[in-house]
This record gives structure tokens, C-alpha cells and sequence, in this order.
């Protein structure tokens, strides 16, 4: 009678562990009965959510190239006429150089993303501060004998070319990918810079006349000068590329590259801006 209980005993054991392992798949089942499993829920996802609002700050090194070439004609232009034979000859003559210019940069960014799978798209804008100041200067002259005529023209030119960049700022879609705790990105978008941008030439002619050679006849002589340049907002196109990176709960680290190619139009040197620069940031 004892050892018929006995028997009935264990064998209710056995089949309350079988039933209790038929509910728990798999290898949670084993934890079970091992007494191992300590909880209702799997583990959280090592992942990050990408998705969000988020703003942060910036600050790197900014290189500016300069070119003022374009102020050539405004400012030949604005000391001759057309019609005048010394037009080309001093259009030609002015040679202003590129310049390249670097300095610290500052600023803050906000924006948002949208996450598909591991695919993020976002739109981020950005401002950023900096002082770069980039001057050019040219002098020289040329002895010229216009086509069809028996008149030579010597002819000297100075010219200065100075642009300031103080501030700009961009709107830029974003595409990335959400790889765990990093995120690299690609971006494009529109960008807007506050330049200041200015040229002047000063130039002398004397004319000889040479009908009758080897003789050189001093007959006039004249000057001729003029300002050109324009201040406030210009625009042009923003690329860039970065990684932001997951570090603390909730915020994040960027390294970053942009660059700017803003528009110049005559009246403006080219200006191309490359930053390189390092970032925090918050996902609210």
C-alpha cells in the first residue's frame, strides 16, 4: 500500500514536469525545469531607434576657397566702355588669384528621422559660425596696338579683391542606415551664406603715336577706376557625409564632412566651403 502511493506520487511529478515543459518552447522549457529562467519576457533588443526629433551642437575646422576672377569683367566695365580700345587689353590684364583661407567653425543643428527597417530618412538644418577672411591682390601692365590703328597704348593696372564669410546655414534631406549603435549618412540640400564680397582696380594709360617708326610720339594720356561688390545673403548646394554614434542613452556623437558651393554671378567671387567638424547631440 505504501509503495503503491509512492508510485502514484512520482508519477504525478513526472507528469506535471512534462505538461509544464510541453508550455515552454524550446530552450526555455529546459531553463524552466533547471530553475534558470527568471523571468515572463525575452531580453530587449540590442538595437537603437534612429527615429525622432534630435538637436545638438557642432564645432570643427572650416577651409573657404576664393576665387574672385569673375569681378574681371564687372570691373572693366565699370572703368571703360565698351566701345573703348583699352576694354579688352585691361580685361584681360586683370588677374585676381584663389585664395584659401581656414578657420575654427561653430554652430547648432535640429532635425528629425523616419526609420524603415534599417533604412533612415530624415531632414536636418544647420547654421554655423566662423570669420574667414580671404584678400587678393594683382599689378601689371601691358603695352598694346589696337588692329587698325597707328596708335600704342601702355597701359598699368591694380586691382584688390577681399570676400568675408562670417555665417551660413543649410536645409539637407539625410538618408542613412541604422547598423545597431552606429549610424553612417549621406546628405544633400540647399545651402545659404552671408559674404561680403568687393573688388576695385585703378589703372593709367598713355598714348604714343607710331605712324611714322622708329619714332614714339607721346600724345594723351588718361585714368580710370572702379568698385564692384555686393553684401548679404547668396546661395548655392550642400553634400556632406557622416557616422552618428550611440554612446549614452538618448544621445549621440557625430564626425562630419560638408561641403558648400555657393553661387556667384559678377557681381561675387566663387566661393567653395569644406568643413570638417565633430558634434553632440540629444533624441528627445
Amino acid at each position: 500500500m505504501v509503495k503503491s502511493r509512492w508510485m502514484s506520487g512520482r508519477a504525478l511529478a513526472i507528469a506535471c514536469a512534462a505538461a509544464t515543459a510541453g508550455m515552454v518552447p524550446g530552450a526555455e522549457a529546459a531553463d524552466y525545469l533547471r530553475g534558470a529562467y527568471s523571468g515572463d519576457t525575452a531580453p530587449a533588443s540590442a538595437g537603437v531607434d534612429w527615429a525622432g526629433v534630435y538637436g545638438g551642437v557642432h564645432a570643427g575646422i572650416t577651409s573657404a576657397q576664393t576665387d574672385p576672377r569673375p569681378f574681371a569683367q564687372p570691373l572693366t566695365d565699370g572703368a571703360l566702355p565698351q566701345s573703348s580700345v583699352l576694354y579688352g587689353p585691361v580685361s584681360s590684364l586683370i588677374n585676381l588669384k584663389e585664395t584659401n583661407k581656414a578657420a575654427i567653425s561653430y554652430g547648432g543643428f535640429v532635425g528629425i528621422n523616419w526609420l524603415w527597417d534599417d533604412v533612415v530618412l530624415g531632414v536636418e538644418m544647420d547654421y554655423t559660425r566662423s570669420s574667414i577672411k580671404a584678400n587678393s591682390t594683382f599689378s601689371g601692365g601691358i603695352t598694346t596696338q589696337p588692329t587698325g590703328t597707328t596708335d600704342e597704348y601702355d597701359v598699368t593696372v591694380s586691382a584688390t579683391s577681399r570676400a568675408r564669410i562670417s555665417d551660413w546655414g543649410t536645409l539637407r534631406g539625410r538618408i542613412g542606415w541604422a547598423a545597431g549603435m552606429f549610424m553612417p549618412y549621406l546628405t544633400a540640400g540647399v545651402a545659404f551664406g552671408n559674404v561680403d564680397g568687393r573688388a576695385t582696380m585703378n589703372g593709367s594709360w598713355s598714348r604714343y603715336d607710331v605712324s611714322a617708326p622708329p619714332a614714339r610720339t607721346f600724345v594723351s594720356s588718361g585714368t580710370f577706376s572702379s568698385v564692384v561688390g555686393r553684401r548679404g545673403i547668396t546661395y548655392g548646394g550642400a553634400l556632406g557625409a557622416g557616422v552618428d554614434m550611440q554612446l549614452l542613452p538618448g544621445t549621440f556623437t557625430r564626425v562630419e564632412w560638408q561641403y558648400i558651393q555657393l553661387a556667384s554671378g559678377g557681381q561675387r567671387p566663387n566661393i567653395s566651403i569644406n568643413t570638417a567638424r565633430v558634434a553632440g547631440g540629444i533624441k528627445f
